[in-house]
Order: C-alpha cells, then structure tokens, then sequence
C-alpha cells in the first residue's frame, strides 16, 4: 500500500504528537527523500505495529530500505496502558532500539544486497553517541544514517 494510504488509514494526524514519536520520524524523512527525488513506496503504518522495511524508496534504479526508530518516551503510548510511567530510563531503552536497528539493517542487507540499507533515528544526543561509536563501522558496511531534527530537517551520515 502507498504510504499516503497507509497514514489515511489509522488516521496518524490523531496518533502520538511529539516530534520523536517513530511515525512522525518516518513523516519527515519521506517527505525529505521527495524533495530529493526518490519515489516512496510501501511505508508500513506505524500504529499498526506491522513488520517490515519502514521505508522504501527507489531514485534511478536505486533501491534504499530504511529501518526507523523514534525515541522513547517516559509514559506508555498502547491504549491498554496510556499515560502510565514506564520503569525502563528511555536513555536505556533508546540504546536497545538501536540495537534492534542496527541488526535488521543487517538482516535487509543480507537479504537484499544490491540495495542501500539505512537506519534513521530522532536526533536526539544519545542516539548521536550510538552512532559516533559505531559510525566507523557502519561505513565499511555501508549503512549510512539519518537524524530528523525537531524541525523536519533530516541529516544524512555516512
């Protein structure tokens, strides 16, 4: 389904506000990649908790897969438990998101080689120091990284 679509369809203007929350994240970065020319494909909505690419996108025969995390809030976001305190410190939580990022983007490169793998996060500092601790690394696998500012800019690393 095209992303247009898929937000139409849970209704995401009425879903979570903050500016970090995974789904604006993949907002941003959609209509940042249209600026830059790429056609967007099937985004995944994020309120339905589907698996999947988060992002696909394709410029001049070229195929980009974008694994996205938003931030962690302090408070759960499900119906069943909104607006009570969650105990994990989303500086720890952000770390595991990372993690689990970081391994799909592996996944989708081994399971599409010929495509460019990326993973995008809020910019927020702790997910900056994730990536200055492995940006090395990153680039001889050649999985660059986005950060979407609070302001819908998006920064392309590596």
């Amino acid at each position: 389904m095209p992303y247009d679509a898929c937000v139409a369809q849970v209704g995401m203007e009425d879903v979570v506000s903050d500016w970090f929350y995974e789904g604006r994240v993949v907002e941003a970065l959609v209509a940042h990649l249209r600026r830059e020319g790429w056609a967007i494909g099937y985004v995944p909505a994020a309120e339905s908790k589907e698996r999947g690419v988060d992002v696909t996108a394709e410029r001049a025969g070229e195929l980009l897969l974008i694994e996205a995390k938003g931030y962690p809030s302090t408070f759960y976001r499900d119906a069943a438990r909104r607006g009570e305190k969650k105990p994990t410190n989303p500086t720890n939580q952000a770390q595991q998101w990372y993690s689990h990022a970081l391994l799909k983007a592996l996944r989708l490169q081994t399971k599409h080689p010929r495509a460019t793998v990326a993973m995008a996060f809020p910019s927020f500092p702790r997910y900056r120091t994730l990536y200055a601790e492995t940006a090395p690394r990153l680039r001889l696998l050649s999985v660059p990284v986005f950060f979407v500012h609070e302001s819908g800019t998006v920064e392309r690393l590596g």
